[in-house]
C-alpha cells in the first residue's frame, strides 16, 4: 500500500481552491454579463424574473461552493490543520470584511426580534430584499473577494454586456424596440421602463455603477484598440446619462466626474484624459440635442432636467470652453512650458472645500426656503427648493416618515431596526393616512426611496453603520490600492456613485448584488494582484 503523502491536505485543499476559483469565476460572469440583458415577459413581471434568476443562480453556486469547503475542511480536519485554516481566515480579515460580517450580524439579530414577521425573510413582494437577499450579498463579496482572480477579458465582457444594455437604453427613446419590449403598453412604460432593466431607476442604478469601470479603462488604456474601444463605450454611456430619465443619475455622474478630477492630477496624461472625458461627456450630450431636434415626433418626453443637459446653451458653451482649455493644455502648457499639473495637487483640496461649503448652502437654503424665512427676492418656488411632501416625486413624505418612524420606535429597535425589508409592515401601521394621501391608495410605498434611511429603520443604527461603513471602507481599500492597481479607481468610482445615487433610491436585486461583486473584485485584486497566480 503507497504510503500517504503530508502534503495530501494541502494537495487536495489546493484542488478545491481551483475548483472554487473556476466556480466564482463563473458566476461573475452569469451575473455581470448575462444578468443584465436576461428577462423573460417583457416588462410585465421584470422584476420577478429578474428576481428568479438570481435566487437560482446564487443558490445554486452557494450549494456547490459549500460543498467544496465543506470538504476544503474535511482535509484539514484530517490532516489536523484546522487551527491552522481558520486562524489563518481570521488573520486575513481587514476592516471591510469586518463591517459586511457586522452588518450579516446585525441583519440576523434584527429577523429574530423583530415583531415584523411578514417580508422579513425573502422581502416585500416585487422587491424581495429580506434576510436572504442581505445574507446572499455577504456570501457573494466574500466568495469573489477570496476565489475569483482578475482578468482583463473579464472587464472586457462586462463592458460588452453593458454596452449593449445602454445602446437599447438611447434607441428605445427614440421608439426604436428591437425586441418588442413595450409591446401594446402605454406611454407610461415608454417613459418609466428601458432596455432590459425595467424601471428608469432600476436602469440609472446600474449604469452609474458600471460606467465608471469603462470610464476609468478609457482613462488607464495603453494600447489604442483598447482606448478606441473605451472611448466608444463611454460615448453610448454619457448617451444614455442624458436620455434615462431619472435625475438621481445626474447627483451620480457629478460624484464620478469629481473623483475623476482628484485622481487627474496623477500626471499630465491623466489631466488630459480627464479633459477628454469631459469634451465626449457634453458632445454626447450636445449630439443627443441635435437627435432629439431632428426627430422630435419619435423621441420619448423626458424630464426637465434630461432637456436642459442635451439642449440648452450653457451646456454648449461649456463644450467649447473645454475644448479650448484642452488644446490650450496640450498644445502650449504641457509642450512649451516646465508646468505640470502635480504643482496644482492643492487644488483638489480647495475643490473639496467649495463642495463641502456650497452643499451646506444649498440644504441651509432650502431650509429656509421651505419655512419661509427668506425675503420675496431670494425665495423661490421651484420643486427642488421646497422640501415638503411632494418634494423628489414623493420622496419628501417618505423621508419624513422613515425619521419619524425611526424617533418613535423603542430602543431595542432604534439599534436593530423592524426588521430586512420590513419598511412597508412598519411604516403603514403608523402612516398610512400620511402616505395615501400623497401616493393614494393603490401605491404601497415598500422603501423610504433613501437606501440610507432605510438601512436605519430596517436594520437600526447598528446596521446603518456597518452597511455604510462596508461602502467607506471598500472605497478607501480600491482608492489605496488604485496605487499598484489603477483600475481599482473604476470600482472606486462606482462605490461613489451608488451612495451618491442611492441616497435618492434603494437596494434593489440588480444593482446592489452587482456593487457587492464589484466591491468583491477589488479586494481580490488588492489581495492577489491584477494576474492570475
Amino acid at each position: 500500500m503507497a504510503k500517504k503523502s503530508k502534503n495530501a491536505p494541502a494537495e487536495t485543499g489546493g484542488v478545491a481552491k481551483s475548483i472554487l476559483t473556476w466556480l466564482v469565476k463563473a458566476y461573475v460572469f452569469l451575473m455581470l454579463v448575462v444578468y443584465p440583458l436576461y428577462f423573460q415577459d417583457k416588462y410585465y413581471d421584470m422584476s420577478d424574473a429578474k428576481w428568479a434568476f438570481y435566487r437560482n443562480v446564487s443558490a445554486f453556486f452557494a450549494l456547490a461552493a459549500a460543498v467544496i469547503l465543506i470538504w476544503h475542511v474535511g482535509c484539514f480536519v484530517a490532516g489536523k490543520k484546522t487551527k491552522e485554516f481558520f486562524a489563518g481566515a481570521v488573520k486575513n480579515l481587514n476592516a471591510t470584511d469586518c463591517f459586511v460580517i457586522a452588518y450579516l450580524l446585525t441583519c440576523c439579530i434584527s429577523t429574530l426580534i423583530t415583531p415584523y414577521r411578514r417580508f422579513v425573510i425573502w422581502g416585500f413582494d416585487g422587491w424581495y430584499m429580506g434576510l436572504i437577499a442581505q445574507l446572499s450579498f455577504g456570501l457573494i463579496y466574500f466568495l469573489v473577494s477570496r476565489f475569483w482572480r482578475w482578468e482583463k477579458l473579464h472587464l472586457l465582457l462586462i463592458l460588452a454586456a453593458a454596452a449593449l444594455v445602454f445602446f437599447l437604453g438611447v434607441i428605445m427613446r427614440f421608439r426604436i424596440d428591437p425586441m418588442g419590449m413595450y409591446g401594446d403598453l402605454d406611454d407610461y412604460y415608454l417613459q418609466h421602463f428601458i432596455s432590459t432593466l425595467g424601471q428608469t431607476t432600476w436602469y440609472s442604478s446600474y449604469m452609474c455603477i458600471v460606467f465608471p469601470l469603462g470610464l476609468i479603462a478609457y482613462c488607464c488604456a495603453q494600447k489604442t484598440w483598447l482606448r478606441i474601444a473605451a472611448g466608444v463605450f463611454c460615448v453610448i454611456g454619457f448617451l444614455t446619462f442624458v436620455t434615462q430619465n431619472s435625475d438621481s443619475a445626474y447627483v451620480a455622474m457629478f460624484g464620478i466626474f469629481f473623483l475623476l478630477f482628484w485622481i487627474s492630477f496623477a500626471s499630465d496624461e491623466r489631466f488630459l484624459r480627464f479633459l477628454e472625458c469631459l469634451v465626449m461627456a457634453l458632445g454626447s450630450f450636445k449630439f443627443m440635442g441635435l437627435l432629439q431636434l431632428l426627430f422630435a415626433d419619435r423621441m420619448v418626453g423626458l424630464d426637465s432636467l434630461s432637456i436642459f443637459m442635451s439642449q440648452s446653451v450653457v451646456t454648449l458653451i461649456l463644450l467649447v470652453a473645454v475644448v479650448l482649455l484642452y488644446l490650450f493644455m496640450r498644445l502650449y502648457v504641457f509642450k512649451k512650458t516646465e508646468f505640470h499639473v502635480t504643482s496644482l495637487k492643492k487644488l483638489r483640496i480647495v475643490m473639496l472645500v467649495l463642495l463641502v461649503l456650497g452643499t451646506a448652502a444649498v440644504v441651509i437654503y432650502v431650509c429656509l426656503n421651505t419655512a419661509g424665512k427668506l425675503p420675496a427676492g431670494l425665495s423661490s418656488g421651484s420643486n427642488y427648493l421646497v422640501f415638503n411632501d411632494a418634494w423628489g416625486n414623493n420622496r419628501g413624505v417618505s423621508w419624513r416618515c422613515t425619521i419619524d418612524g425611526y424617533f418613535r420606535a423603542d430602543p431595542l429597535r432604534k439599534l436593530f431596526g423592524v426588521g430586512p425589508d420590513s419598511f412597508a409592515e412598519y411604516i403603514y401601521t403608523y402612516y398610512q393616512a400620511d402616505l395615501d394621501k400623497v401616493l393614494g391608495r393603490q401605491i404601497i410605498q415598500a422603501c423610504a426611496h433613501n437606501e440610507w434611511l432605510n438601512a436605519l429603520l430596517n436594520t437600526g443604527v447598528l446596521g446603518l453603520a456597518a452597511y455604510l461603513g462596508t461602502f467607506v471602507s471598500s472605497f478607501a481599500d480600491c482608492m489605496k490600492g488604485a496605487e499598484r492597481h489603477p483600475y481599482l479607481h473604476g470600482v472606486a468610482m462606482a462605490i461613489a456613485a451608488y451612495i451618491f445615487h442611492n441616497f435618492f433610491c434603494y437596494q434593489q436585486i440588480i444593482c446592489t448584488p452587482t456593487i457587492f461583486i464589484l466591491m468583491g473584485m477589488a479586494q481580490s485584486v488588492i489581495r492577489h494582484g491584477d494576474s492570475e497566480e
